[in-house]
């Protein structure tokens, strides 16, 4: 180990010699066709405009999370001597520039670094990662068009079966009665109509999902590598400030500790891949932990906060209405979702939505320490007819961001989860937040966890990278189709270090002051026996 140290420190003290960076470019065509002139999709289709906005991709390229993806899998941080992943990622972003030529439909990438050959290997590498991401999206929307299709098929076919069972029901009372039923005939004839028209509708469906199928065969990303990047066609450019010789201790160690956590990176990533392309899913990515939250630290890492924020940019892809439903599923109870719930929902709020998050793990709550709250007034007593919904929703210190805690548990929660006040409670906050975020109880271990799952837009697996598989969760998803749901979305949770919540105080007068029209929160705080309480005051979005 020491004399493999004292070689990386050689060569890291080599590349630091030389007095001149190269730069590298790469060209990327962006075939967009006319996908910005058509009219907008449906609400229940997949937006294809946003894959073709020029704009969006180059951002998407200059994204911090794309260019971390890129630090793990190059092992950027032994080969730059930099301390930690993040510092890395930063130093990537200095050396790389893009440009857009929106009339040309090309994007240049340029990248510099002290040798021409590793110039030109980080500017492939971020290209074809670039691309991979690009591939991915057009595979899963022309999937989900597919599974679309297939749906209403099967809908059409028991359309079909209904009427065609109606008919031989009512031939048979026919001869029964001799024909002397009155309507009968009637009645036959307008099914035999319903018949027709139903049989053409399916003929309709199978021919589309045949081309679907077709499609989703052939798809291709409208991004394509018009140039790579070649070590004899790198030029030398300004010359940049260089470490000095005191830091050769620091790059030692900064060595051993890349070398002990070597491979990590591609171990990840590939992991990762291998997600989007097994399970065909619209959304994956890391969900890192640290111990407390969004809401009230405001000095983490900025990779952790890249880290939901591109979370964030892929639910906004998923087809959804004015308001998406998602509910968050641990794959075991030890998943961590109530902190990337937490994280997830501040960063949707941060970029001006309106979120709504309830726990309903009634009998393992685990959000209300990260709001500061108590778990009770909540969910079950809302559900239960004891109290009204403007006592149980708490508006939170972060704008646009609203809890609603579990509440107690109820000796029947499957039952509270299936009854008509839960689709009354959706329906109102569906017209009242941009995204509602419901944590549900691990789906394998009660039964109203695939109730809440059936209910949503959406189902996200949250699972502890490193101790999941890819065959666990085909497994979940198999659960979840049984139980009418779809799985969209995979959640992947890192440690990063830190100290978990402090639990609220039990007592609900000590609970952070809500305001209630018409009073005042030191009103409210001096009732007795009683906790202050808050109206849900939230404008649609326009």
């Amino acid at each position: 180990m020491l004399v493999c140290s004292v070689v990386f420190l050689g060569g890291a003290a080599l590349r630091k010699s030389l007095p001149f960076p190269y730069e590298s470019v790469v060209c990327i065509r962006w075939e967009s066709g006319k996908a910005t002139d058509e009219p907008a999709p449906s609400p229940s289709q997949f937006r294809a405009s946003r894959l073709n906005d020029f704009s969006a991709q180059i951002a998407e390229l200059r994204s911090g999370n794309l260019l971390s993806e890129v630090v793990l899998a190059g092992d950027l941080v032994r080969r730059w001597n930099v301390d930690h992943e993040a510092a890395a990622t930063r130093l990537l972003a200095r050396r790389s520039e893009v440009e857009g030529r929106a009339d040309e439909g090309v994007i240049l990438l340029r990248t510099r670094d002290r040798t021409a050959a590793a110039s030109a290997e980080l500017a492939n590498a971020i290209a074809d990662r670039f691309l991979f991401r690009k591939h991915a999206e057009v595979r899963a929307e022309a999937n989900a068009r597919v599974v679309r299709f297939d749906r209403e098929k099967r809908e059409r076919h028991r359309a079909i079966e209904a009427i065609e069972a109606r008919l031989l029901a009512l031939s048979a009372d026919d001869e029964a009665a001799d024909g002397g039923v009155e309507g009968g005939e009637d009645e036959q004839n307008d099914l035999r109509h319903r018949l027709h028209s139903e049989r053409n509708l399916l003929r309709s469906l199978e021919a589309k999902h045949q081309l679907a199928v077709i499609e989703a065969g052939e798809a291709k990303s409208p991004a394509r590598l018009s140039e790579r990047a070649e070590e004899v066609s790198a030029t030398r450019i300004i010359p940049f400030f260089l470490q000095m010789p005191g830091m050769i201790l620091a790059g030692l160690l900064a060595g051993v500790g890349a070398i002990l956590v070597g491979g990590r990176g591609g171990v990840r990533l590939q992991f990762l891949a291998d997600l989007q392309e097994r399970l065909e899913l619209p959304v994956a990515g890391f969900a890192p932990l640290c111990g407390t939250s969004l809401l009230t630290e405001k000095s983490l890492s900025p990779y952790l906060v890249e880290s939901y924020r591109d979370l964030r940019t892929k639910l906004k892809r998923l087809p959804a209405g004015d308001c998406l439903f998602v509910t968050l599923l641990p794959l075991r109870s030890e998943a961590g979702v109530a902190e990337a719930a937490t994280n997830l929902a501040c960063v949707l709020a941060d970029g001006g939505a309106t979120v709504l998050v309830i726990d309903a793990d009634f009998r393992n709550p685990q959000l209300h320490p990260y709001f500061e709250a108590a778990r009770h007034p909540g969910l079950s007593d809302f559900l239960s007819g004891e109290m009204r919904l403007e006592e149980t929703v708490i508006k939170t210190r972060r704008p646009n961001l609203w809890f609603m805690p579990s509440g107690p548990l109820h000796p029947d929660p499957g039952g509270l989860i299936a009854g008509r006040r839960m689709d009354d409670l959706l329906w109102d906050m569906r017209s009242r937040f941009d995204y509602l975020l419901i944590v549900a109880p691990p789906l394998h271990r009660v039964a109203e966890a695939g109730a809440l799952a059936a209910l949503a837009d959406g189902t996200a697996v949250v699972a502890p990278y490193g101790s999941c598989s890819v065959r666990q969760l085909q497994k979940a998803r198999l659960a979840l189709e049984v139980a009418a749901a779809q799985l969209t979305a995979v959640l992947l949770t890192t440690k990063a270090g830190g100290n978990p919540p402090a639990s609220p105080p039990s007592s609900p007068s000590s609970l952070p002051p809500r305001e209630v029209a018409g009073r005042s929160p030191s009103e409210d705080a001096g009732r007795s026996g009683g906790s202050p309480v808050q109206t849900v005051t939230v404008r649609k979005r326009p």
